[in-house]
């Protein structure tokens, strides 16, 4: 008795290891099928699927819907019945459903039965097969040797950094798992559990991430459920999930959930230390002397550790010379063997005060977690010669200015410095009220500096484009980040 119970418990237990992630649907058109419609054209949600004639019968695996809708309407001698049979019902994986056509009334009728029509019925020459995600292709994905359980003690033993981890994506059809997994400065997507019958295992290759200017917003070479190869889908991660294309490539993008680590597992503290001691972006300096001296905002460095500048695709470390908190100006020097001095630097330092309606633009590095790191112009007018409270050492501009614009310099159309961006008042109580600190105020601090300033004084011709100044200018303009 024991030995008979456990066996068949052995047999429970295989069969259950080895039920595919798919529902399978069945659509049968016997072989004594009787009536005047020649062809039956089956769509299954309102895409044309299959036709099946006498003894024909379609197998569906459905991998990635919830629900499936099948409609039936026949053809005889050229001429469509306008009369369609339709049947919709709710699918699990593991789950077979069984229909058959037949004959009704001069249209073409379906009905759900139990059980497999009987073979004699049917003719094999006329046996379709076919998936919700295509043909499921035999191409040998790239492996590695990780699983679930090495890739949870590796990130255990060395730690987990930013959109590293375990993602889930859960529906009552397709239970997706896959892991983020960084080496080598790289980014890969590795399958591990979900699409039993499609030819996955475990430590395949889903994916490889291409970096973006935007950190969270990846390109990736992609493979399908299917395996078919896709290069251009695109992935973002946010807030604990990751988004992309859906596995058919139609409909709505798939939503994963982080599921590990989870914020209270152990992981996630050598998480936090790691954001802890990495760069952040901090505002924008510009420079005004060819030797790497940069003008900034105060509170952009202020307590910071250490400083980069970001120029061009490359990054320098950088020193306070001088900082007024007061006035909200500080004075940077790239301090890296690498940087090289510069040639020139094309724009007019300006310490006149600037008339009411002058036409300004401001270059920058606003918000570059949302917008990317390249840099942006914003333009708009000079308001006022004085700003919050009537303070005389900034200006009232109507330049679009966000976090991250701190610092960056403030041109008029002739392309000649005339403030530092500094600052907004809350923008759910005033539209586009911005200031900026008059050169007046950033020259009075060069002049307290024990190091002597080449400033730059060279003009513009009064030809050259709008388009060519900004050209020209972003040269001059850095990315501010700190520790």
């Amino acid at each position: 008795m024991n030995k008979t119970l456990t066996f068949f418990l052995l047999l429970m237990c295989l069969n259950t290891f080895a039920q595919n992630d798919n529902a399978t649907v069945y659509i049968y058109r016997p072989s004594n099928f009787v009536g005047s419609m020649v062809t039956d054209h089956i769509y299954i949600n309102n895409k044309k699927i299959c036709e099946l004639k006498n003894g024909g019968y379609l197998e569906y695996k459905v991998f990635t819907e919830n629900t499936i809708g099948i409609s039936v309407y026949g053809t005889a001698l050229g001429t469509t019945s306008d009369k369609i049979s339709q049947v919709s019902f709710n699918v699990s994986k593991g789950q077979k459903y069984y229909f058959k056509i037949f004959p009704q009334f001069g249209k073409i009728g379906i009905e759900q039965i139990y059980e497999p029509v009987k073979e004699s019925k049917l003719n094999n020459k006329k046996f379709v097969s076919l998936t919700d995600i295509g043909t499921i292709y035999e191409t040998a994905n790239p492996d590695t040797e990780w699983t679930y359980n090495k890739l949870i003690e590796h990130w255990k033993k060395n730690g987990i950094s930013d959109i590293e981890g375990i993602y889930e994506r859960v529906s009552s059809q397709l239970e997706y798992k896959l892991a983020v997994l960084k080496e080598n400065n790289e980014y890969k997507i590795i399958y591990l559990a979900g699409a039993r019958g499609t030819g996955w295992r475990e430590g395949d290759i889903k994916a490889t991430l291409k970096k973006t200017a935007t950190f969270g917003i990846f390109k990736s070479n992609w493979f399908m459920l299917n395996k078919a190869y896709n290069k251009d889908v695109n992935v973002t991660f946010s807030n604990a999930t990751m988004k992309t294309l859906s596995e058919t490539g139609e409909g709505d993008d798939y939503v994963f959930l982080k599921m590990y680590p989870t914020y209270d597992d152990d992981a996630n503290s050598k998480i936090v230390s790691q954001i802890k001691d990495s760069w952040k972006p901090s505002g924008t300096g510009f420079f005004i002397d060819r030797n790497g001296y940069i003008a900034t905002n105060h509170h952009v460095i202020d307590e910071a550790k250490e400083i980069q500048v970001n120029i061009n695709n490359k990054s320098y470390l950088a020193k306070v010379i001088i900082s007024d908190e007061r006035s909200d100006l500080a004075i940077l020097k790239i301090i890296d063997n690498s940087f090289i001095p510069l040639s020139s630097i094309n724009y007019n330092f300006n310490d006149e005060i600037s008339e009411v309606g002058n036409s300004v633009f401001a270059l920058g590095f606003p918000l570059t977690q949302y917008m990317g790191e390249e840099i942006k112009f914003t333009d708009g007018k000079i308001n006022a010669k004085s700003g919050f409270k009537g303070d005389i050492s900034t200006y009232q501009i109507s330049v679009p200015i966000q976090p991250g614009n701190s610092g960056g310099p403030l041109f008029d159309n002739n392309g000649t410095l005339v403030g530092i961006t500094s600052s907004g008042l809350d923008k759910s109580k005033t539209d586009n009220v911005n200031y900026a600190i008059k050169t007046k105020y950033l020259k009075l601090l060069i002049d307290e500096m024990n190091d002597k300033l080449d400033l730059p004084k060279i003009t513009f011709s009064k030809t050259t484009l709008l388009t060519e100044k900004i050209k020209t200018l972003s040269n001059y303009v850095v990315f501010i980040k700190v520790k």
